[in-house]
């Protein structure tokens, strides 16, 4: 026992405040785990202005007519980092049916550093930058990774707070019906 517990009670005490912390940090990131992607009702998504890396802007609404994967995400967030090789192979498989993904930095240092690790990691899906988070403020994002799937008439259909296993053979499905209801109406 180190020497810093003097007594039991110091003891009780402390592990009282180690379970408590847990019980807090569940109940303020309940999907900090889940493999769910949640649907949404279909409101419009914002439009924004995005600054690609390596140069030019694009608008939203410029990608009207296909499906969209908007990823927020930052080279200093661990769980963003977790779920990025997932979404590599998750794009691979859904590029061929009319989605892109955009995914958005956070990072508020210099793009060449994103640029770098984006290279590394050998990521094809493009890459956007919004160091002020104004274009997360539009999708009030509030912790990252957020993602948001915006469906081929610009409405956000479903979304995701937290990293996800895009392989999941559950979101794979799920995507894939969503595609499919879709051509039917």
């Amino acid at each position: 026992m180190p020497k810093r517990f003097r007594s039991t009670r110091q003891v009780a005490l402390y592990a009282l405040i180690l379970v408590m912390g847990y019980w807090i940090g569940v109940a303020a990131f309940p999907d900090a785990h889940t493999d769910r992607v949640e649907a949404s009702e279909n409101t419009m998504a914002p439009e924004m202005s995005l600054m690609k890396l390596g140069g030019g802007k694009v608008r939203l609404s410029q990608y009207r007519g296909q499906w969209v994967f908007l990823n927020f995400w930052a080279t200093w967030c661990p769980p963003c980092l977790q779920e990025m090789p997932d979404m590599e192979t998750f794009y691979k498989k859904f590029k061929e049916k009319n989605m892109v993904m955009l995914a958005v930095s956070q990072d508020k240092g210099n793009p060449a550093n994103i640029a770098s690790f984006i290279k590394e990691k050998g990521y094809t899906f493009d890459v956007f930058l919004d160091p002020q988070g104004s274009a997360a403020s539009m999708f009030n994002v509030n912790s990252i990774p957020s993602t948001f799937i915006i469906n081929p008439k610009g409405e956000v259909v479903s979304q995701a707070n937290g990293a996800r296993e895009w392989t999941d053979p559950v979101i794979i499905n799920y995507f894939n019906d969503l595609m499919a209801e879709n051509k039917k109406k």
